[in-house]
Parts: structure tokens; sequence; C-alpha cells
């Protein structure tokens, strides 16, 4: 399960990361339904997208080692999961977003309990491993 957790972790910072270089580089044009916005957006749109990539690069980071980066992986989520809450006072504030928002709202509210689930497990599990391993060969 370790292995799996891990290749998902990687495939998802890769996205990240690729999702935040295309609206980086092309701009407000990469976002679906996000019609035209003046210079200073488009200056704030990008410069976040760079703190998005930096959030793609933890994943990948974290994936090297998913029971020791546990609690980086669990704040990542809730990263994750606030950002989903901005996307609901944006639905509250501003209308109901385009349906490809909608599906990522619920993507952003589900992927971080997933993620705090299968950490727990493979946490526990290591505990486990630990508690029952004597003292003197513990490396």
């Amino acid at each position: 399960m370790a292995r799996v957790f891990r290749a998902w972790l990687v495939v998802f910072g890769v996205v990240v990361i690729g999702i935040a270089v295309a609206h980086f580089l092309v701009g407000q044009a990469t976002y679906i339904g996000g019609g035209d916005v003046n210079a200073t957006m488009d200056s704030d749109l990008r410069f976040f997208n760079v703190l998005f990539a930096a959030y793609g690069a933890a994943f990948l980071w974290a994936s090297q080692d998913v029971i020791g980066r546990a609690r980086q992986i669990n704040l990542l989520g809730i990263l994750f999961f606030v950002g989903a809450l901005g996307r609901l006072l944006a639905w509250i504030g501003s209308g109901t977003p385009t349906p490809f928002y909608v599906a990522m709202l619920v993507v952003e509210l589900v992927v971080p309990v997933v993620h705090y689930a299968v950490v727990r497990m493979l946490t526990s599990g290591a505990e486990e491993d630990r508690a029952s391993t004597p003292h003197d060969q513990r490396v």
C-alpha cells in the first residue's frame, strides 16, 4: 500500500506542477470559463501559481518517505482542503462556477480526507512494527 500511495503522491505532485506551469506561462487562457482579466489579476494569478508549483514539489518531496513525512502530507492535505473552502466562499460570493470547478471542489474536499486515512493506516502499521521489534534490533 505504501508503494501505491507513494506513486499516487508523485503523480499528484507532477500534475499540480504541470497545472501551475501552464497557468504561469500562458496565463488566464488556461482557466476554464475564466474570461478576461486585467493586468493586476493576471499578475496575481501567475504569482500564486509559483506557490502552487511549490505545493506540487512538496508532494514529490513527501512521497520519498510517506511514513516519516506523514505530518507534512497531512499538512499539505489541510492546505488543499482549505483551498476548497475558498472555492466555496467564491461560490457563495460570486455565484456558481463552471461544472469543471464544481467537480474540482469535490476532488479538493475528498482527496485530503483519503490522504489522511491512508497516512493514518500506514503510520499505525509502522507504529505496530516498531512496538513489536525488540529495542536492541531497531535501527
